[in-house]
């Protein structure tokens, strides 16, 4: 499956992306930390614990600065093969642009699957353990929480928590219920619930039957809690899309469905992800263009300047089109995509139109 050329061409592309990325996510990491120094000294948050909550932290920078990482590390690494000379030799070998294009996109593999594989089984466990750790050194509590509250919506009911001191305990819950018409038709308060064999039970729960003209009360010590909502879901709640799996937003997508909430946000989010292996062989198809084009025979740092600002353009271009697609109800996947799409008609233009 892979060659010479391609284990050589491979090697240098690799070595130029892995330098990049490092320079990336070192940058990244280091003004996040500076960042924490204005919460050092709140609560138990010392410096050893905003160190952690950088180091943490870093996987879902990895996972942001890929296609960037991608585009400027190929770029470089075929600019020295071509300052070189060594792509004149390998087409003057009988290697045609086409296989050298080949070799750059078998090398882009390895490290999908490596970007894949920390968005599903990394970036959701660091994410929310440094957010834990960080939130409970400043105030004690639970991230599981938002703002010490959580606002939830189960079928026909609005849930309010106060607290969720424990994953699998919340205090002071408030159940709004309506009806068809929209309604209040009951509210139910709960001192505390326990969530046990897969179901939740409330202590001291007091509820008021509202009709049309009068309010019945009822009081239990002890009722079990039909919903929906489970602990896990608690904590997808308090959690930006960006942090939860493939899997996992596939998962709650289904929960607001079925709940009739909206998704376009969170499936956004899920098409960019699975999407990302299109945009990471875009910057470095693109990379390969400029090589073979415009950028053949200019300065490293024209390449690297050049590079930083297509990585940019990208990333703004990602940030517009997504929201843009929210506010227009354009299919989530069309904002997830046009940004590739926008770099795919560049190469074809330089590398076909052009004709370089």
């Amino acid at each position: 499956m892979f060659n010479a050329l391609d284990r050589y061409i491979g090697r240098t592309i690799l070595a130029t992306i892995f330098v990049t990325l490092f320079l990336l996510v070192g940058l990244s990491a280091i003004i996040k930390f500076v960042e924490q120094f204005r919460a050092i000294g709140e609560g138990n948050y010392d410096t050893l614990k905003a160190v952690a909550y950088t180091l943490l932290t870093i996987p879902k920078d990895i996972e942001t600065f890929f296609p960037m990482a991608a585009l400027l590390g190929a770029l470089i690494g075929l600019g020295t093969l071509a300052s070189n000379s060594e792509l004149v030799v390998m087409q003057a070998s009988g290697f045609s642009r086409f296989q050298i294009g080949m070799a750059v996109m078998k090398t882009a593999v390895p490290l999908i699957v490596l970007n894949m594989a920390l968005g599903e089984w990394g970036i959701p466990q660091t994410e929310q353990f440094a957010r834990e750790m960080r939130y409970k050194s400043l105030t004690g509590g639970s991230l599981l929480s938002v703002k010490g509250s959580v606002w939830a919506k189960d079928g026909n009911n609005f849930v309010y928590i106060q607290n969720v001191p424990k994953e699998n305990e919340l205090e002071g819950i408030y159940i709004y219920q309506f009806d068809q018409q929209r309604n209040l038709v009951k509210l139910s308060q709960a001192n505390r619930a326990i969530y046990r064999n897969n179901e939740w039970r409330f202590n001291q729960i007091s509820e008021s039957l509202l009709d049309q003209d009068k309010v019945t009360n009822k009081n239990y010590l002890n009722q079990v809690w039909k919903t929906s909502i489970t602990p896990d879901k608690l904590g997808i709640v308090s959690l930006r899309p960006s942090m939860l799996s493939i899997s996992g937003l596939s998962e709650y997508i289904q929960f607001l469905k079925s709940t009739g909430q909206d998704t376009k946000t969170f499936e956004l989010t899920y098409w960019r992800k699975i999407l990302q292996p299109i945009s990471i062989s875009v910057m470095m198809l693109l990379a390969l263009s400029f090589i073979f084009g415009p950028l053949r025979s200019v300065t490293p740092g024209v390449r690297v300047v050049t590079g930083i600002c297509c990585g940019f353009t990208f990333y703004v271009l990602d940030e517009v089109f997504g929201p843009l697609s929210l506010v227009y109800s354009i299919p989530p996947i069309i904002g997830a995509l046009a940004p590739s799409v926008f770099f795919a008609v560049i190469i074809w233009w330089l590398m076909v139109h052009k004709q370089y």
